[in-house]
């Protein structure tokens, strides 16, 4: 099939223990905003990328005490929105495992204690101005103007925008276990997801299934069907994805589908192609093979020639969760064993760490990164 191309939502990366794989309308007081009268329905290889002399790699142990001036990045600790602009805002709770920025307002996700999670939307000033039920975190369009879930009561697979709001197709959330069966991982298009306006695409990940993706023709298909889990979805049509797991580590390729073409632009199973820079030309590479809380370094390549331009690694310890700002730089966490830290990394692998570190367990990073 032919993919429009809108905008842009990077993929929350999941922690597998072999792997990094990839990251519902509620009705009345549920949903998060209202209906619109609108009639449309809607890997055999296991090394980590090779370091050269142009490469990076950085050690908490290496920085300043003082930290450096984190303008242009925002991200949660604990129960605080630290905002693009400097200020802060208090949150009603902690712990959260996603969040993204909707119009202005942070929008941010809860386990609910058994498989699903909750969904705050939170106004600047901290009031929750909605509530509702999603299979996992909520994805949102680069532009900020559109989120896209899935309904854990319905299936449904919802859009919604300022003012407005439609699904795109149902799925079947029957799974055993605490297996979540699809969960959204992108949206481009929008902010109107009606075909009659702007026209949206939802892709979803599954757990019992292949990926699929959702358009506002009500069209529901794999746009690419070698692959097992999306990664990322750029409006330029860039696409990252896994297509082989092995106890031995994973695949995974860089698809440019502007080209009317499957075929990708490069294939590796040294790492795996996880998100794709803002500017489209940096690609972040995980390992192909880890077990455990999280990799113990992160990698970026030249998205058309895979050639490393920065790494970010500390011996014994881990990352465990990682964004792209809406500035281009990568945003990380660190833990050194009694610490948790949070870097800033450039394209070509300058790093600085942007807020003071804390203490904590390994098994409960303090920092959510926002998704833009």
């Amino acid at each position: 099939m032919t993919i429009k191309l809108h905008s842009r939502i990077a993929v929350a990366a999941v922690i597998a223990p072999l792997a990094v794989l990839a990251t519902a309308c509620g009705n009345g007081d549920d949903s998060p905003a209202k209906a619109a009268d609108d009639s449309t329905t809607s890997s055999s290889a296991t090394t980590t990328p090779a370091a050269d002399d142009t490469t990076t790699t950085t050690d908490p142990t290496d920085t300043s005490d003082t930290p450096a001036d984190p303008a242009g990045i925002d991200y949660v600790e604990g129960g605080t929105w630290h905002r693009a602009d400097g200020t802060t805002v208090e949150l009603p709770a902690k712990d959260y495992d996603g969040a993204v920025i909707w119009d202005g307002r942070l929008v941010v996700t809860k386990w609910d204690g058994e498989i699903y999670s909750d969904a705050d939307v939170i106004a600047a000033d901290g009031t929750v101005v909605d509530t509702f039920r999603t299979t996992a975190p909520v994805v949102v369009n680069d532009a900020g103007t559109t989120i896209a879930w899935i309904d854990p009561e319905s299936g449904d697979v919802m859009t919604a925008w300022e003012g407005g709001q439609v699904q795109l197709g149902h799925v079947d959330l029957a799974a055993p276990g605490e297996t979540i069966a699809y969960s959204a991982v992108a949206v481009i298009g929008g902010p109107n997801c009606y075909e009659v306006h702007d026209g949206c695409q939802v892709f979803v990940n599954s757990g019992v299934g292949q990926p699929q993706e959702f358009d506002s023709h009500g069209v529901n298909d794999n746009p690419i069907p070698s692959a097992i889990d999306f990664n990322d979805v750029t409006a330029d049509g860039l696409v990252t994805y896994v297509d082989r797991v092995e106890d031995d580590g994973s695949c995974s390729a860089l698809v440019d589908l502007t080209k009317n073409s499957t075929k990708p632009r490069w294939r590796t199973c040294d790492f795996e192609a996880n998100l794709i820079a803002p500017d489209g030309q940096h690609v972040l590479a995980l390992p192909a093979y880890y077990d455990g809380l999280g990799v113990s370094d992160l990698a970026i390549v030249d998205a058309q020639t895979m050639e490393e331009t920065g790494r970010y690694g500390v011996e014994g310890g881990f990352s465990s969760n990682w964004a792209w700002s809406a500035d281009g730089r990568l945003v990380l966490d660190s833990y050194d064993g009694a610490q948790w830290h949070l870097f800033a990394m450039t394209t070509d692998g300058a790093t600085e760490e942007i807020a003071d570190p804390v203490k904590g367990s390994e098994e409960n990073s303090p920092y959510t990164m926002i998704l833009h």
